[in-house]
């Protein structure tokens, strides 16, 4: 199991220590009683659904020896009361793929780790 550990400190930031040995900051925005030292954790949601779109086709594409340089992935996410209430994620394709690796690209998309959680297919226990 990996993990994340995270502790309250006289900051609304809050540096998130990751089993790989990386620290991720994040905070709230000023209008919203942060410093504005980093994303918002709600941001850090939007960029890890970006990223991990982009390295789940980029994988796929990898196997099939598909050149998907130049694919872009923007993830526009809409709030509500302060909270994320839905993700859009918008596909850009290079003109060097073709129809069906442009079928094929978007449906693998959308099998992403973090687009499962979203979806609500991983449990989440809160203890």
């Amino acid at each position: 199991m990996k993990r994340a550990s995270a502790k309250a400190e006289a900051s609304t930031a809050v540096d998130v220590v990751l089993d790989s040995g990386h620290t991720v900051r994040f905070d709230e925005p000023s209008s919203n009683g942060g410093e504005d030292l980093g994303p918002s954790a709600t941001e850090g949601v939007s960029a890890a659904l970006a990223a991990c779109t982009v390295a789940t086709m980029r994988l796929y594409a990898d196997r099939k020896e598909w050149d998907v340089t130049g694919v872009e992935v923007e993830v526009s996410t809409e709030y509500r009361d302060h909270s994320p209430s839905h993700f859009r994620v918008d596909l850009k394709f290079p003109e060097t793929l073709d129809e069906e690796q442009v079928g094929r690209l978007k449906v693998i998309a959308a099998k992403c780790p973090v687009h499962k959680i979203l979806a609500g297919s991983v449990p989440v226990d809160v203890r």
